[in-house]
């Protein structure tokens, strides 16, 4: 197997792993800030482990080599890991999914500002056809609760395109321990607001298989994969947990999408993954 397919392979693994993320987020049935810390201090012994794995005796190195670039990296996985809880917790899963979809439209429009790269013109044309399936998704929601959750989740695109432009802007610096940083940061917003620790069996399990496994280890292999295979084609099979997402919660607990969100998602995706196909062949 080429290096290529590996980075590939490894991708398609990290998603099918990652996508009954948002139903264990329903199935636990856990106020926000109880689901933001378990979901930042339980994931920080499965990414230690790794970096112990990784960095060996180097390990604690590691974390004074990310520099002021890691602490601001830290800050923004914080930022988007606990708008992804508000989100989920207050708007349908789709929703959600869907929107966060459009990290790299974000990503394009921070490297005009950061990395001075000028979109040219069909990336402009994308742009507007992505924020016009964001719309479309955010009107039903414009009435109700569910706009907080709406713009959660573009909080989210936005902090994780804004994510991509930092680590290709410092791409000389290893930021990966910045992401266990970014774990305990979020951990300790949560910490003060009455946690829930009155756990029952059942989700004391979710809790363990979600944040011990389906949530650090895709997040892992997100930041492997690209070693092997171009970004972008990582990205484009990272869009498909949009879609299994929202199909687990749709059959599981019968949380049928809005229609809105149905036609706003469909015009959405396909403006991102014509984006990145476009990008991947033009990088080749």
């Amino acid at each position: 197997m080429d290096t290529r397919n590996k980075g590939l392979l490894l991708s398609l693994i990290g998603v099918i792993i990652l996508s009954p993320d948002s139903l264990l987020i329903r199935l636990v049935d856990l106020d926000d800030f109880s689901l933001i810390f378990y979901r930042s201090a339980l994931p920080i012994v499965t990414v230690f482990f790794f970096l112990l794995y990784y960095y060996k005796s180097a390990v604690f190195t590691s974390f004074i080599l990310i520099g002021l670039p890691g602490v601001v990296y830290a800050i923004l996985y914080a930022i988007t890991h606990i708008c992804f809880v508000y989100s989920i917790q207050h708007t349908a899963v789709a929703n959600t999914l869907v929107l966060i979809a459009a990290a790299p439209i974000f990503a394009a429009i921070f490297s005009v500002f950061i990395l001075k790269e000028i979109p040219n013109f069909f990336t402009w044309i994308i742009i507007f056809i992505a924020l016009s399936g964001m719309i479309i998704i955010g009107w039903g929601s414009y009435t109700s609760t569910g706009i907080f959750g709406d713009m959660m989740a573009l909080i989210v695109a936005a902090g994780m395109g804004f994510s991509m432009v930092l680590v290709r802007f410092y791409k000389n610096k290893d930021l990966v321990p910045a992401c266990l940083l970014g774990c305990v940061i979020a951990a300790f917003y949560a910490l003060p607001f009455n946690v829930n620790f009155s756990l029952n069996n059942s989700q004391i399990f979710i809790l363990l298989l979600m944040c011990l496994i389906i949530l650090p280890i895709p997040f892992m292999i997100l930041t492997i994969a690209p070693k092997y295979a171009p970004a972008h084609e990582v990205a484009l099979i990272f869009l498909m947990e949009s879609v299994l997402g929202t199909t687990w919660v749709w059959f599981i607990i019968k949380e049928t999408p809005p229609s809105n969100t149905i036609i706003g998602g469909i015009i959405l995706l396909i403006a991102v993954s014509i984006f990145i196909f476009k990008s991947t062949r033009e990088s080749s």
